[in-house]
């Protein structure tokens, strides 16, 4: 594994500023584009959910991966495959990345918050997050149901601002539907909590699937997203059904159908503008940006998906 990721390493470098002037389409956009795009840096982690059967076989030399790949931190997902969060966290200080967040199963938040609070307490990260929403509770499904579960959302924020962390909710396409007084699900969640008990953590990909702009997402809730997690997609046609599992919940994910199919892509390979992204976060106030890639693609492994990635970001001269 590790001779042929540096081979990909190695080529994807010497491409890297030809990736970085790439438009949407892979052609070559307007010459200015190939200039430095940002006017500071942003430090980059990984949503470790992207390679979750590389942590399963060797945690600590994936761990080591990542961080010689030139990732800054990395975002958990609570699952840590035998290893304590003590353990977890040496390795972490040791190889210098900067444990930031930690996706927390919805039904752990919603039933042991304490218990929460106090691993992550233990792994020192900034941000708990919600990752998804139970399906009972998605706006769409039962409006009174959607009402409280947003609710218990932010009074579980008041508990972790409490205890020195920052609450975020993760996106999927399913908060983006209209409710029946007009309003959008996932400007719901946001207008009617305290904004200091809960922020945002914008997956950009969900966004866009949604059919939203997530740019101008990013802009509208500017100030409120410390943390924007960075996917890209390519989708043909129209799934009929979601192609992700959320993680407690499901292991399938559904790529393709009668109508149309769906690939996870390394940042800069699929259909989301990641630069206008990039650019609305950092206008915005945003803290990190995070990789995520929840299956590989053309023939790479996972490690090789995230390494992908981060070489894009490098050709961006973010990082």
């Amino acid at each position: 594994m590790k001779t042929k990721l540096f081979r990909l390493l190695a080529g994807v470098a010497m491409a890297a500023l030809l990736v970085a002037c790439a438009g949407k389409g892979g052609k070559c956009c307007k010459k200015e584009c190939c200039q430095t795009q940002f006017s500071k840096k942003l430090p980059v982690g990984v949503q470790l959910y992207s390679v979750r059967t590389d942590l399963e076989k060797d945690f600590y030399g994936t761990l080591k991966a990542i961080r010689d790949m030139g990732y800054a931190g990395v975002e958990f997902y609570g699952e840590y495959y035998g290893n304590t969060p003590v353990q977890v966290k040496t390795w972490c200080t040791e190889l210098g990345l900067i444990p930031f967040s930690n996706h927390v199963p919805f039904q752990q938040m919603i039933d042991d918050v304490d218990k929460v609070i106090a691993e992550n307490t233990v792994l020192g990260v900034q941000y708990i997050v919600f990752p998804y929403m139970d399906e009972a509770s998605r706006p769409g499904i039962d409006p009174e149901q959607f009402k409280a579960t947003v609710a218990k959302i932010g009074e579980i924020g008041a508990k972790v601002k409490a205890a020195g962390f920052q609450l975020l909710y993760h996106n999927h396409d399913f908060e983006f539907v209209t409710l029946a007084d007009g309003t959008v699900g996932y400007d719901y969640i946001f207008s009617t909590n305290d904004r200091s008990n809960l922020q945002n953590e914008l997956d950009v990909c969900w966004a866009a699937y949604a059919g939203f702009d997530p740019a101008e997402v990013l802009k509208k809730y500017a100030g409120n997203i410390p943390v924007v997690h960075m996917k890209d997609y390519y989708l043909e046609g129209k799934l009929s059904k979601a192609p992700y599992a959320l993680i407690g919940i499901s292991t399938d994910n559904s790529m393709k159908d009668d109508g149309g199919w769906f690939e996870y892509r390394p940042l800069g390979d699929g259909q989301v503008d990641i630069p206008a992204c990039i650019q609305a976060a950092m206008d915005g106030g945003t803290q990190w940006l995070c990789v995520e890639q929840d299956e590989p693609n053309q023939g790479l492994t996972r490690l090789e998906g995230v390494a992908k990635s981060v070489q894009y970001l490098k050709g961006l001269d973010l990082m």
